[in-house]
């Protein structure tokens, strides 16, 4: 993107946005009458309208799905995989409007969209797409008369409700396997994240997406989002986001007609630092804790927000990891040399600065201090990296997500000290231990309660490998070949036949 298009290009884009600023259901945008003022984090002010749905749009969204889904299911493979490459050749093609959307609806910054999410979102829709067919069902010969085939199914109808802080990866994680095998789907997006999802929308009708196959409905969590997820004809809802409305979806499954759910609900991830570690290996950990930590301004459910170090480096290890850390200081979003930039709202906002009360006030020590730059939009919602120390264990800030720029550092004298600290959460999403005694960073990972753990490494990631969690981080997984189990049913047939002996 060239530098000195961008606030061109940035203008035409919010006013393309009345292109798609409503519900996509059966294959058109459906005017609702109901509407919701979208303002940008990166200056607290109003840059477009969104008319949103509420329980009429998603009965109406699951009658076109209903209808579709006959159709949709049977196409081959082979044609749904052509029809969803060609939706990955479009994203492709209009990746700057797209980064651009999310940029501007979500205050992460654009060079964030540009280099990492949507080109990780388009890897990932590939991913599936060469993936699907080879997931392949079963067979069991019990005894020389019987066969039994093991198949897998469509759920028909499912619903996927996506969050804001990465949404168009997340996005393609829930839709992408769904239609792959044969469901047709009905996305709800986040209400702080909908413009860039619509559009891909709008794109499918272009990639050849029977009418009804693809359908989002925006709109508030909990009206849009509860109709769909009790809905008796949706088959499925896959959903990423907190804990508490997790807890909400498994309920709404079981008052409706028991739908397959599967969840992603965030986490309070341990980074583990042993005494086993070089000054010079210390100084690129707290690199890799810097840059895992504060990326997005702390907005990533998996992202490494306790600090779990031996109390013999820990001293030479946060002096590193401030100097770090202030490459993560706030800037201007839509800068392309921004690395960092705001909370995506109001609310998120207020959250993490009453977090930060919450911690000055049980004793914690702020040892960054640093100053949010003066030459920031006045009305836009920035937050500074924290790192607090002197935290008791069962302290709030501990204890709970915060989904913000802010560290909490917990200190233990030996190995077991530092496994239970590490559990000692009701979340387990991820972790990490550092350490150079392989015996002991396998001890480690092999001990921490989470879906994922890191050895002298974090963030890495591949779309083959799962993503999900223990605990009150969620139920199933993303990613992949596990995930067509997610969306789909299982059929035993059994056969029995003549024998000839």
């Amino acid at each position: 993107m060239n530098a000195g298009s961008i606030e061109e290009k940035i203008k035409k884009v919010k006013e393309k946005t009345l292109e798609f600023d409503k519900p996509f259901i059966g294959g058109k945008f459906v005017s609702t009458g109901k509407y919701m003022e979208k303002v940008s984090p990166i200056d607290g002010k109003v840059f477009a309208t969104l008319e949103i749905g509420d329980e009429n749009e998603i009965n109406l969204a699951v009658k076109r799905a209903k209808e579709a889904s006959k159709v949709w299911k049977s196409f081959a493979v082979e044609k749904r995989k052509e029809i969803l490459w060609n939706l990955s050749l479009l994203i492709e093609e209009n990746l700057e409007e797209l980064a651009i959307l999310d940029s501007i609806e979500t205050g992460r910054c654009l060079s964030n969209f540009l280099r990492d999410s949507i080109p990780k979102a388009i890897k990932a829709l590939r991913w599936f797409i060469e993936a699907v067919d080879k997931y392949l069902g079963h067979s069991y010969m019990p005894n020389k008369n019987t066969i039994s085939i093991i198949t897998k199914e469509p759920l028909g109808v499912v619903g996927c409700i996506t969050p804001w802080n990465d949404p168009l990866v997340v996005n393609v994680w829930k839709f992408a396997p769904s239609l792959l095998v044969g469901n047709t789907v009905i996305i709800k997006p986040a209400e702080q994240a909908s413009f860039s999802i619509l559009r891909v929308a709008q794109l499918t009708k272009e990639a050849g997406l029977p009418d009804g196959v693809f359908n989002v409905v925006p709109g508030y969590g909990n009206i849009t989002g509860k109709a769909l997820a009790i809905h008796e004809e949706v088959n499925g809802i896959f959903f990423t986001g907190s804990s508490k409305v997790g807890k909400l979806i498994l309920q709404y499954s079981g008052l409706s007609n028991m739908k397959k759910v599967s969840i992603e609900s965030g986490g309070k991830s341990s980074f583990i630092v042993t005494k086993n570690n070089s000054s010079e290996r210390l100084k690129e950990v707290a690199k890799i804790l810097a840059d895992n930590m504060f990326y997005n301004a702390g907005q990533i459910c998996s992202a490494p927000s306790r600090l779990i170090i031996d109390k013999s480096v820990k001293e030479e290890f946060l002096g590193y990891l401030v100097e770090y850390s202030k490459d993560y200081i706030p800037s201007y979003p839509l800068d392309l040399n921004t690395k960092v930039g705001a909370l995506v709202s109001k609310e998120q906002y207020e959250r993490v600065k009453n977090y930060i009360h919450i911690a000055q006030s049980e004793g914690g020590e702020d040892i960054c201090r640093f100053e949010l730059p003066a030459d920031l939009p006045e009305k836009g919602f920035y937050i500074q990296p924290h790192i607090f120390i002197n935290l008791k264990d069962d302290c709030k800030c501990v204890q709970e997500e915060i989904f913000g720029p802010v560290l909490v550092v917990q200190e233990f004298t030996d190995i077991e000290d530092a496994v239970s600290k590490a559990n000692n959460t009701k979340y387990g999403l991820a972790g990490a231990v550092f350490s150079q005694d392989i015996n002991e960073a396998l001890y480690v990972a092999r001990n921490i309660e989470a879906g994922l753990v890191h050895i002298n490494t974090y963030g890495k990631e591949d779309n083959a490998v799962p993503f999900g969690g223990y605990k009150q981080s969620g139920i199933g997984r993303d990613k992949s070949f596990m995930v067509f189990d997610e969306h789909t049913e299982t059929k035993t047939i059994w056969i029995e036949h003549k024998s000839y002996d």
